[in-house]
């Protein structure tokens, strides 16, 4: 009997340790995003038209909001729509259903994907990503898993691969801060035609960034990534249970390669553009 006494006590004792560990296999990580936009660019997509005193109000810039979600070494990007501001609603001169989902299903500002895909951004959105507001990582393999469906009755999902970009251009900073309730570093990082000023911890147990090419090491997590043109902020970092099980690509996907991807993208973009009254 005292055996199994030692037993349970030592296994009290251990539990408690345990547990955050594996609690922090799993959460989520709830981003705000600002983007300015091109309002001559976006009023190509309102729906009517209008010139003069009817022409749309566009905003200047648009937030919304990207959640990720992750268990187990997959996770999800699954990003709102964009606040329009103003003028959402179906009405004359305001921003009607179609112009809300091609913005947002399309390529809203601070969305989008990486180097060998277009623009260098983690989010959904480089062009077309599909029927839906959801990317796929590989975090165990550090690998972003692009997914795209093709339209029409014969539709076909197909998904390429892309590697994790950690920065070549970083300036190390002694600075540190807390966000979420985790240690931050800054960090500045030229990517392209733009400089951001990011902040990082590496006290989660895997990488990731909303924009590649902004990690600033390889076992980073990037909480804010301020540019420009667009920023991230990290509003809340959840380490729980996740009840959410969809978090790998859908099953049947094909892979194909960047360059395939690339080509099939443009074809449907193509298509969708013929079938679409001329105003």
């Amino acid at each position: 009997m005292k055996g199994i006494s030692r037993i349970i006590m030592s296994a009290a004792l251990v539990l408690p340790f345990t547990q955050p560990l594996l609690a922090q296999q799993s959460g989520t990580i709830v981003y705000e995003v600002t983007a300015k936009t091109d309002p001559e660019r976006m009023r190509g997509f309102q729906r009517g038209g209008g010139d003069g005193d009817e022409a749309p109000q566009i905003p200047d810039v648009i937030t919304f909001k990207q959640t990720l979600t992750f268990n187990n070494g997959h996770a999800k990007l699954a990003t709102e729509r964009p606040d329009f501001g103003n003028g959402g609603g179906g009405g004359r001169g305001g921003w009607g259903g179609r112009a809300r989902r091609d913005t947002a299903n399309a390529q809203a500002p601070g969305q989008g994907q990486g180097q060998g895909m277009g623009q260098r951004r983690m989010g959904p959105g480089m062009g077309m990503m599909g029927r839906g507001n959801t990317q796929y990582f590989d975090l165990a393999n550090k690998k972003i898993l692009h997914v795209f469906s093709t339209f029409g009755d014969d539709r076909k999902t197909y998904y390429a691969e892309e590697d994790f970009i950690v920065a070549a251009d970083t300036k190390a900073s002694d600075k540190t801060k807390k966000i979420a309730g985790y240690t931050c570093k800054k960090a500045t990082i030229k990517l392209k035609d733009d400089t951001y000023t990011v902040w990082y911890t590496t006290e989660l147990p895997f990488s990731f960034s909303p924009i590649n090419g902004l990690l600033p090491e390889a076992n980073a997590v990037v909480l804010v990534a301020e540019g420009g043109r667009r920023a991230y902020n990290a509003t809340s970092v959840n380490l729980q249970a996740v009840t959410d099980t969809d978090l790998t690509i859908p099953a049947g996907a094909e892979k194909i390669s960047q360059e395939q991807m690339r080509d099939i993208r443009q074809q449907e973009m193509e298509k969708l553009r013929k079938r679409q009254p001329q105003m």
